[in-house]
């Protein structure tokens, strides 16, 4: 026994049409009739019709893209009927994959045989009763292409933290007891559950599923899940979805997100300030384990809410990675299994899905690099590298000479002064200047301290000076470059 949706504008034809039919001894176990759009629409989504007998002329141009998605993913069997035997309506009928077209006034011969013809289909299952089908009700496209029909019923998105497993996930979700057979879709990297009716306490559910899941499997998983009763369409919700997904990155794996989690991000400037990159010198040269572990984990650990955008962070851990690159040049620990380790701790940081792995493994390479160093001083030491560290930890001295950096790395002031002018095409003094500068510009753009306590702060004796100096190499004035500044939007500041 099937059910039968009739529409038609005319509800004096709507009521000889449904008299017409009784007649005849279709297997129908519910007649449905509509002559409104709305009330179509509704009869689709809620009774899933086998047959559908609908009047294409009572859908306005406007809402036709909505009208053929509704017939697409709702009903089974579609016959169309027209009073204006036009090619735009048989194309029409075509797109809705209707069996015939019927033009008024209706023949009774003809609204037989059309109906005897998709009772057959239906009958021999050309619409498929099994999953199959419901690709068609509720279509894969649908996740990626917006048809902006609201979907009032819970969805989950899963990701596991190997991909390898994912045809192990999907056989485990077709073997778990879900309070409602969802549909299962699969991408690449994830697998999107779609639930067709209320569920009691889906929250529940999927943290049954969670559990039920880390006992039978080593890969961690996350669910997302998007509870229903909203103005989304499958689409949105997909997409709503994937962004919460994306704070796994700091609340880990074996975690239900809700997506009514704010999934905003907030801004933050994700290069190191000179000051941190002085620190982050010193605390390398001087061995500071425990102070690099420590701040750290003041850094990356215990974040909440709004979270910075995740490539930002990859970005301030990349810059973090630099600080070690140079340090690690400088020692002359570039041996072939540092340089691997190195590399490794680079894709971390690139490709890793969790926060606290990353900082563990810069963590533990750092570690790992000091303890080299402290057993097995290095031979060769990198002159260069040590002298511009030096340069940079010392700028802010007025009197800071070639002399002066020269003693500290044991070299000649000429050899020295020629070598840096032959690695980078600048003098002693202008490297001095525009570390200066650098340093100056960062005062500017994040206090509000004097012209005159900034050039001093960055190593220039005469205010005077430094603003001509200043000129020189930006182009504006400190003044004018802190004004211009202040114009430009702002990034939220790690604090140091």
């Amino acid at each position: 026994m099937y059910k039968l949706l009739i529409s038609d504008r005319d509800s004096q034809e709507l009521s000889g049409l449904e008299w017409l039919i009784s007649k005849y001894s279709f297997p129908i176990s519910l007649f449905i009739t509509a002559n409104h759009l709305t009330e179509v629409m509704t009869m689709l989504e809620r009774e899933l019709p086998d047959v559908f007998f609908i009047e294409l002329d009572m859908i306005p141009r406007g809402k036709w893209g909505l009208m053929k998605t509704f017939i697409n993913r709702y009903a089974g069997e579609v016959i169309a009927m027209t009073a204006e035997p036009t090619f735009e309506r048989a194309k029409e009928a075509i797109e809705i994959g209707a069996i015939d077209l019927i033009v008024k006034p209706l023949s009774p011969l003809e609204v037989k045989t059309s109906l005897q013809k998709a009772f057959r289909n239906a009958k021999a299952g050309n619409r498929k009763l099994s999953g199959e089908e419901a690709y068609e009700r509720v279509w894969y496209k649908s996740l990626f292409i917006d048809d902006q029909v609201n979907y009032h019923f819970p969805v989950y998105l899963m990701k596991l933290e190997k991909s390898d497993y994912l045809e192990d996930l999907r056989q485990f979700i077709d073997q778990f007891d879900f309070y409602d057979k969802p549909l299962v879709f699969s991408t690449s990297d994830r697998i999107v559950v779609v639930f067709e009716s209320t569920i009691p306490d889906s929250n529940s559910q999927a943290q049954r599923f969670l559990r039920e899941w880390e006992q039978l499997n080593e890969s961690p998983l996350v669910i997302a899940g998007h509870l229903g009763k909203s103005d989304l369409s499958l689409h949105q919700i997909y997409m709503k979805l994937k962004k919460v997904m994306e704070m796994v990155f700091f609340t880990g794996y074996q975690q239900f997100l809700r997506a009514d989690q704010d999934e905003a991000w907030e801004e933050i400037d994700p290069f190191l300030t000179i000051t941190e990159q002085r620190k982050w010198v010193f605390m390398l040269d001087e061995f500071r384990i425990d102070e690099m572990k420590k701040w750290m984990y003041e850094q990356f650990y215990g974040m909440e809410p709004p979270y910075p955008e995740p490539g930002l962070l990859r970005t301030r851990l990349t810059s973090i990675l630099a600080q070690i690159r140079r340090f690690m040049v400088r020692k002359g620990l570039t041996d072939v299994r540092n340089e691997t380790l190195y590399k490794e701790v680079f894709e971390s940081i690139l490709y890793s899905s969790v926060l606290y792995r990353i900082v563990q493994d810069l963590i533990l390479f750092i570690t790992q690099l000091l303890h080299q160093l402290a057993d097995n001083p290095p031979l060769k030491r990198n002159i260069i590298e040590e002298t511009l560290a030096y340069i940079d930890e010392h700028s802010n001295d007025p009197n800071l000479s070639l002399e002066e950096v020269a003693n500290h790395v044991l070299r000649n002031p000429a050899y020295l002064s020629h070598t840096l002018t032959q690695k980078y095409g600048r003098s002693f003094r202008e490297i001095l200047t525009y570390t200066r500068i650098q340093k100056a510009k960062e005062l500017l753009i994040t206090t509000q301290e004097t012209i005159q306590f900034i050039a001093r702060e960055s190593g220039f004796k005469s205010p005077n000076y430094f603003s001509r100096v200043f000129k020189e190499v930006a182009g504006q004035t400190p003044g004018e470059y802190r004004r211009f500044q202040s114009n430009e939007p702002k990034f939220k500041k790690f604090s140091t």
